[in-house]
């Protein structure tokens, strides 16, 4: 039986950043601000300044960092443009410590360090994506990533800013959705097109900003279409189907994952109020996207019908969102940031034309973040963050009761300067949480009574964070972490009753769950020079209560009438394996590691970049053995030139075999993966640019099942693929 939980707390954390200033010039009646190149504020300014007669303007000093202080990382400009894809997880999986969590080619979730799901918060603009990824890995992400200006991956102490219970990272997404500045003359745009062959992929957008005086306006659209995925060999892996589930693998298909296609659009539009003081608007964003799951799952087959499943899911979103943005006149209080979010989501599931689950996730977010500063040696946040979740789901797959999730959380932040080479950052986080259940008790197939739900189920998790930055040489710097974070059970976690088709499994959550906690420690160095550049990092992060699905040993049968529970099946096609979530001690460790060189040559630049990731989970108790479904050790290099305005770069990945699948699970075979990016920056006159780019994929058609994947044993990732396409700026 499961549970629901709330959640509300405040949040601490105080980081430490080295400040430096720039020149900033402002058109009438705007608000300014400077950026680095990854798109970080450096300095925000107020006043006016005209061509020919300027005036003096005050500089408030907001970020700025020469080394940052964790191992965060940001995507954005060419390398996003290249990277984009038509998931989240196939988006980030070049970046060290994350990986692509992928159901098919139509799902890709982002895996950092080995965690997933509700232990990852996606945002957009720092506001919850608050589709239902974190519920089920069959779930897509609602978010495109050509739309994006920039996508930051948090990890360590940073994430305690954007939610307690992302104790496994964070990812957010920004866009220019709500406009923060009007544009050069007034208007400004970028369209994007890009075809891929391997699914027959077509895929563009177009964004436009426009702005007079204080108003500025942005408006975007996207459509992305892809027919089914080409592989090499089989789609499904049959012995491994046999050795897992005990059953004889459905028809079988060749060079192609069947009911693999994909379609999506949507659009925004956005307005906002802009002056030399800040701004304030508010956007609406909606999209649709349709994908199918590959056939061959068992348990996916409803009834006596033998015909070939084409399970589909169709999601809709809808995100009305307000911001503000103020620029302060006291020195103490400089800027205050506010924002106010509304998701209205909804996902059918249908299988052969016929919806089977219809599932529904509301919630409004806001946050207020208030900017402290005191001379050049502290700065800081402190803030508010406010959460009401309703989810609710009818029909077949109905494995989690209707209920609405609650939380509120405080945080402050500090940034502490103890020397010109010393930063400490440190911080804490509280929250509370309740989950209420719409429904008093749950009624299960082969279970005479009904089970009571309680009322409500209330956690109060908190997290704390330390963190050291020494340049022990300049542009080397030496930084360590402590954190130690709570997370909350989620509703799916503590409510689950009933069967799981996605993940061929009949699920029970347990209300007594308690708050899951990681201790995690990380030490890392940074080097950066124009010569040469190095990043490693390694961890170590002890769990108490880790969550996950426990295998119970006994079956949940669908082709008996009624259903009913079994120690064990003749047929096993309609039979499920029963879990129960289980809070059990673990420990992770790993590292990241990348060293490039920057060789200065006349003719060209070229660069060649060393890399690897690993991470390693395993459960306290010997006999539960090791955390199932983990990325393996991968490693590799990239070999680069830049010529004029062509740049091309040959990467090759070697991944080792997963053979600690943990219990119940397949071993996985290694893989070499061989891809090629080449890119022309054509630079025409003022902003006017046009990047030409063209990848190739997995050039040696390998076979790669992915041992992150519950679907690894249906649908191996994409063989060969080439991908060519334009981006222009105007």
């Amino acid at each position: 039986m499961v549970k629901p939980v709330f959640l509300l707390g405040p949040t601490l954390f105080l980081s430490f950043t080295v400040f430096s200033g720039g020149a900033v010039q402002a058109q009438d009646g705007t608000f300014v601000q400077t950026t680095d190149e990854s798109g970080d504020i450096l300095e925000a300014t107020t006043g006016i300044t005209h061509e020919m007669d300027a005036i003096q303007m005050e500089t408030i000093v907001i970020k700025a960092s020469v080394l940052p202080a964790d191992s965060s990382s940001k995507l954005a400009e060419r390398e996003l443009q290249l990277r984009a894809a038509g998931t989240l997880g196939k988006t980030l999986e070049r970046e060290l410590g994350v990986s692509n969590l992928s159901y098919g080619p139509g799902v890709g979730q982002p895996i950092i360090r080995g965690m997933s799901g509700p232990r990852v918060r996606v945002m957009q603009n720092e506001i919850g994506v608050h589709d239902l990824s974190a519920i089920s890995p069959d779930h897509g992400v609602a978010a495109e990533a050509m739309l994006a200006d920039r996508i930051t991956v948090y990890r360590g102490p940073a994430i305690l800013r954007y939610g307690g219970n992302a104790i496994g990272g964070a990812v957010d997404i920004k866009h220019q959705r709500i406009p923060d500045k009007i544009p050069q003359n007034g208007f400004a745009g970028r369209m994007e097109f890009r075809f891929d062959h391997n699914p027959s992929e077509k895929a563009g957008m177009i964004a436009l900003d426009m702005g007079k005086n204080m108003l500025a306006i942005h408006l975007d659209y996207f459509h992305r279409a892809a027919n089914n995925t080409h592989i090499p060999g089989l789609a499904l892996d049959e012995e491994a189907i046999r050795q897992q589930f005990q059953v004889e693998p459905a028809m079988n298909s060749r060079g192609v994952i069947q009911n693999s296609d994909t379609r999506s659009q949507g659009g925004s539009a956005g307005i906002s109020l802009v002056g030399d003081a800040g701004y304030i608007g508010g956007s609406y964003h909606e999209m649709m996207r349709e994908y199918g799951i590959p056939p061959g799952v068992p348990g996916h087959s409803h009834g006596d019908n033998t015909e070939q499943e084409a399970v589909r899911v169709n999601l809709a979103q809808r995100r009305f969102e307000l911001e503000g943005f103020w620029l302060a006149p006291w020195s103490i209080l400089p800027t205050v940031q506010a924002k106010l979010g509304y998701i209205d989501y909804e996902q059918d599931d249908v299988d052969r034309g016929v919806r089977y689950t219809h599932k529904k996730n509301k919630v409004w977010e806001s946050r207020l973040e208030l900017n402290h500063q005191q001379g050049a040696w502290l700065d800081g946040f402190i803030g508010l963050q406010w959460q009401d979740r309703n989810f609710s789901a009818t029909g077949v797959e109905t494995f989690v009761p209707p209920s609405e999730i609650d939380s509120l959380g405080v945080f402050l932040t500090e940034t502490l300067m103890l020397h010109d080479r010393i930063s400490l950052e440190f911080g804490a986080r509280l929250d509370y949480q309740t989950v209420a259940p719409k429904i008093s008790e749950v009624k299960i197939a082969g279970i005479p009574d009904p089970l009571p739900l309680p009322e409500r189920i209330r956690h109060n998790p908190y997290s704390l964070a330390v963190s050291l930055n020494y340049e022990i040489f300049p542009r080397t710097a030496l930084y360590l972490s402590w954190q130690q974070a709570q997370r909350a059970p989620d509703v799916q976690e503590l409510l689950s009753s009933g069967p799981h088709l996605a993940t061929r499994s009949f699920e029970l959550g347990r209300t007594d769950l308690k708050t899951e906690q990681s201790n995690h420690h990380e030490l890392g160095l940074r080097f950066t020079h124009e010569l040469a550049s190095l990043h490693v990092n390694g961890y170590y992060n002890r769990v108490k209560n880790f969550i996950y699905l426990q295998n119970q040993g006994f079956f949940f049968n669908l082709g008996t009438t009624p259903p009913r529970f079994q120690l064990a099946c003749a047929n096993l096609s309609n039979c499920l394996p029963v879990f129960a979530y289980q809070g059990d001690n673990a420990t992770f460790w790993g590292y990241e590691a990348e060293l490039s060189f920057y060789p200065k040559l006349s003719a060209f630049k070229p660069h060649l970049t060393l890399f690897s990731d690993y991470v390693r989970g395993r459960f306290n108790d010997s006999d539960l053995g090791d955390v199932p479904r983990l990325p393996p050790l991968r490693f590799g290099a990239e070999i680069g030139i830049k010529l004029a305005q062509w740049q091309g770069a040959l990467r090759y990945t070697h991944a080792l075999e997963q053979n600690r699948p943990g219990l119940f699970e397949t071993a996985t075979p290694g893989y070499d993966r061989l891809d090629l990016d080449v890119t022309y920056d054509w630079k025409l006159s003022g902003r006017r640019k046009i990047l030409l780019f063209s990848k190739a994929s997995n050039m040696t058609d390998s076979v790669i099942r992915n041992s992150a994947s519950f679907l690894r044993n249906f649908a191996p990732e994409p063989g060969f693929s080439f991908e060519v396409g334009f981006r222009t700026d105007f």
